[in-house]
């Protein structure tokens, strides 16, 4: 008979599934299409009062099984990418004392952590922003029950739960990791704590496909550094992170000058995006979005490379995972501000060949001196 584990030698998952009665029929049905974990359904325990992650999500990491070693909360929008169980567990084996978020969305800082992963080909990377995706999210046991334990819902309802879980795990001297790529996706159509509208479509900054290799176990950390586009406000942006303490400091709001500290002038960067706007599809973009926009989106890319904390040789010639990462930097950057990044084909694919002209740029500044 099924425990509600999934097992490996020292591993047992339990998993729920955490819903509101407005969602409970897609909470059911993601909850059948993982009969390996055999999940428990858990409805917000006060479905009268206004929605809250918080409250509904200590409800469902309160239904980690007895005999479970890991527990996994999944989001009633969340879709399993294939083999997510069998990659999960992987991971899970190799690093058993690590929360692990199956998710990250395609505008996040985090989402840069895994596009350096997938060019260096780690399995998992540092989650860096002041939240931990809760889309997907596994806990060792222990720790799971001292979040049930110590964090009260009580007078906090409008709390998300992505950020209580961050600082919960500051508190306790955990920082987690995504998985590279991501084993869940983000249906991004439906929110009813009113996010939808605001943050714009989330989507999967990498997602698991068929016939992808077993996960690679190592970690990539994060450097000092990481850039991203930031969704609020279409501007290059980063987040500087205590390397010594694996925790979020601050925001970063001028890529320009921190990128000059680091030895890539913000002239030189210009000169790039220039010559790439001089191409047919530069012509197009440029006439499409604007000068702004396409500045800031190039100097996020070309930061991504210069800052990269991996070998130059890891940047060169990136594989197919990297590329499909890197080409969401754009969608998850403007998708509030310029929906044609998500409806235009033609948008995406000019937008896409700039990407990469900019990573190249980026790549080749990196050993190239400036006076």
């Amino acid at each position: 008979m099924h425990d509600g584990t999934a097992r490996t030698t020292n591993v047992r998952i339990s998993c729920a599934v955490m819903t509101h009665p407005r969602r409970a029929e897609a909470a059911h049905r993601l909850a059948a299409a993982l009969p390996e974990l055999a999940p428990t359904v858990v409805v917000d325990p006060r479905p009268q009062a206004p929605p809250s992650t918080l409250r509904t999500s200590l409800a469902a990491w309160a239904a980690l099984h007895p005999q479970a070693t890991h527990h996994l909360v999944l989001q009633d929008d969340a879709e399993p990418c294939p083999g997510m169980v069998e990659a999960l567990s992987t991971l899970v084996a190799a690093r058993p004392d690590d929360p692990l978020s199956l998710f990250c969305e395609w505008g996040s800082a985090t989402a840069t952590m895994a596009r350096w992963g997938a060019l260096g080909g780690y399995g998992l990377a540092s989650c860096v922003d002041r939240y931990v995706p809760t889309v997907g999210l596994l806990l060792p046991a222990g720790i799971a029950r001292e979040l049930v334990a110590t964090v009260d819902p009580a007078g906090r309802e409008d709390e998300p739960d992505d950020e209580a879980l961050a600082r919960f795990l500051e508190r306790v001297g955990r920082s987690a990791l995504v998985t590279v790529p991501n084993l869940v996706e983000h249906d991004g159509d439906v929110s009813l704590v009113g996010n939808a509208h605001r943050m714009g479509v989330r989507r999967s900054v990498l997602l698991g496909e068929k016939g992808d290799p077993p996960p690679s176990t190592r970690v990539l950390r994060a450097p000092e550094l990481i850039p991203f586009v930031s969704w609020r406000r279409a501007r290059a942006a980063a987040v500087r992170w205590d390397t010594a303490h694996h925790r979020h400091l601050h925001h970063v709001g001028r890529v320009r000058a921190s990128l000059a500290e680091t030895g890539v002038a913000h002239a030189v960067v210009v000169e790039a995006l220039e010559t790439w706007l001089a191409t047919e599809e530069g012509r197009r973009s440029e006439e499409a979005l604007g000068f702004g926009l396409l500045h800031e989106l190039w100097l996020t890319a070309t930061a991504v490379a210069v800052w990269a904390p991996l070998p130059t040789a890891d940047l060169v010639a990136p594989p197919s995972a990297a590329r499909r990462s890197l080409s969401t930097l754009a969608t998850g950057g403007l998708r509030t501000v310029v929906p044609q990044v998500l409806t235009g084909p033609g948008v995406r694919t000019d937008l896409d060949a700039m990407l990469r002209a900019a990573h190249a740029a980026g790549t080749a500044a990196r050993s190239t001196p400036h006076g």
